[in-house]
C-alpha cells in the first residue's frame, strides 16, 4: 500500500470518528438497579444526565441500599454507553484493516 492512500485512507477515519462522536453526543442509554426502582441515563460519550429514583425506593433507615442502587444504575448506564461506543467507534474504522491503536 502507498504512503498518500495510507494517509487518505487515515483521514478518512479520522472524519468518520469525529461523525461518530457527535453521534454518540446525541445518543443515550439508560441503565437500572433494583428492577427499576432506579435508572440511570447517559448520553453515548458516558455522560450522566439524568437519574430517576422510584419513592419506593426511599427508606431514610436504609439509606446505604438507595446510595448502592444510584451507583448500581449509573455503572449499568456507563456501560451500555461504552458497548455503545464500541459498536459505533468500531464500525466507523472498520474499513481500516485494523489499524493498531485506533480504537
Amino acid at each position: 500500500m502507498n504512503i498518500q492512500k495510507l494517509m487518505k485512507e487515515a483521514q478518512k477515519a479520522q472524519r468518520q470518528m469525529a461523525d461518530a462522536q457527535e453521534k454518540l453526543a446525541s445518543m443515550s442509554v439508560e441503565g437500572s438497579a433494583g428492577g427499576g426502582l432506579v435508572t440511570a441515563t447517559a448520553t453515548g460519550d458516558g455522560t450522566v444526565t439524568k437519574v430517576r429514583i422510584d419513592p419506593s425506593a426511599i427508606d431514610p433507615e436504609d439509606v446505604t441500599l438507595l446510595e448502592d442502587l444510584v451507583s448500581a444504575a449509573v455503572s449499568d448506564a456507563q456501560r451500555k454507553a461504552k458497548e455503545l461506543q464500541e459498536q459505533e467507534l468500531g464500525s466507523a474504522v472498520g474499513g481500516l484493516g485494523g489499524l493498531p491503536g485506533l480504537l
